[in-house]
């Protein structure tokens, strides 16, 4: 689509001298880059904020075209470019310029075609956004420098937990049992009592258990991603009841240990929410790969909510964590939900094309299993297999 210049639509009693006098001043006063090429991409016209902003002279700039400063379009690309103008507007782009010293110069620019009197110009504005990016590393390098702390917190709560509190327990359990075995030890009335505690015993010992696994996931350190995902689901399905529908497929070598981690934290947050706030009754939970992408959802039939209210919830934060978690691995997430419809939580990412990183493996049908956890095997083992497997209401199908 290209623009008309329209004819003077100011006071007609001012000097058209004056007016041009008046327009670049104040495009001379803008804080944006302005700027007029013909099709070629060579500047015809500069305003002040172009010529501080890349370092040249306005009498330079004005021998110079697009292509000087921006590495982004040589010659032939930014003829494809023009060729793209010329078929409709395009929307503001960010590009990397370069310095007169040779500094990259981030900057959003939007450009339109003019035709005037036959021929094609093309007009920019263009914002140094330095500072912007600035504060988005700043805001990724707290973000990340935040998780980090979180984690270290949990491993340190983990620890802690299984070093005293396991270990008091675990004693507490031992002498019981102590007492049980010695003869005359126990009045026999007081036994029905005695087996009572002890199974009390093994409900806290569980519970601590899963509390320093949650915490700090060690199984992703010697069986990687998807048997701790598979771990969880099939734990975290058969205490909360819900019917399961579970689908992965090996990673091992396509992620470093910081994504594994991040994307685990992002099933596990969804599998929280969908306890604490879903009333489900059943949740699909698939980790797949498809080319150099890989995808992890997580979906419930629970009530749902009104996008834009969760916020305000209790799980607003946890929402904004496993988004934060995405960014740092430059995943997308996507959350989807309808009131009464359940939620789909989907997190999706580029795997790393290092060439020495083993070949994506072949397609091999799914297969049906029951509950029984995988076999334990560390990374250096034998491939696994995909693997699906399918629980109704809590039982297996």
């Amino acid at each position: 689509m290209t623009s008309r210049l329209p004819g003077r639509a100011g006071n007609p009693d001012v000097h058209p001298a004056l007016d041009l006098a008046v327009f670049r001043q104040m495009v001379d006063m803008s804080n944006d880059a302005f700027y007029l090429c013909d099709a070629r991409g060579r500047f015809l016209y500069v305003n002040d904020r172009s010529v501080t902003s890349i370092g040249y002279t306005r009498d330079e700039m004005l021998t110079m075209s697009i292509s000087d400063i921006s590495p982004a379009f040589p010659p032939e690309q930014l003829a494809k470019f023009v060729a793209g103008l010329r078929r409709g507007p395009v929307p503001p782009f960010e590009v990397m310029n370069r310095h007169k010293d040779g500094s990259p110069v981030p900057i959003e620019i939007s450009v339109a075609l003019l035709e005037i009197d036959g021929t094609t110009y093309m007009f920019g504005v263009a914002r140094n956004i330095s500072e912007r990016k600035q504060l988005e590393a700043s805001r990724k390098s707290f973000s990340q420098r935040m998780l980090q702390t979180l984690e270290a917190e949990r491993q340190r709560v983990a620890r802690e937990l299984h070093d005293d509190v396991g270990q008091a327990v675990a004693t507490v359990g031992v002498l019981l049992h102590a007492l049980e075995q010695t003869p005359g030890a126990v009045a026999t009335e007081m036994r029905p009592a005695l087996a009572a505690t002890h199974a009390s015993i093994r409900q806290i010992t569980e519970s601590v258990a899963r509390i320093v696994r949650d915490y700090h996931p060690a199984e992703l350190l010697g069986l990687g991603l998807e048997d701790t995902l598979r771990t969880h689901a099939l734990q975290f399905t058969q205490r909360h009841q819900l019917g399961l529908e579970l689908a992965t497929t090996p990673t091992t070598g396509l992620l470093d240990h910081e994504q594994e981690l991040h994307l685990y934290r992002i099933a596990q947050e969804a599998l929280a929410n969908v306890a604490h706030h879903a009333r489900a009754h059943r949740v699909i939970v698939r980790l797949k790969q498809n080319g150099n992408r890989l995808t992890l959802t997580v979906r419930d039939d629970g009530v749902g909510f009104v996008p834009g209210t969760v916020a305000q919830s209790s799980g607003g934060l946890g929402l904004v964590t496993m988004r934060e978690r995405a960014e740092l691995m430059q995943a997308e997430l996507t959350v989807q939900t309808t009131s009464g419809r359940g939620t789909e939580v989907r997190v999706a990412m580029r795997l790393n094309t290092n060439p020495t990183l083993p070949l994506p493996l072949p397609a091999v049908a799914e297969r049906s299993s029951d509950r029984r956890l995988p076999p334990v095997r560390t990374r250096s083992g034998v491939t696994p297999r995909r693997r699906r497997l399918r629980v109704v209401e809590g039982k297996p199908q």
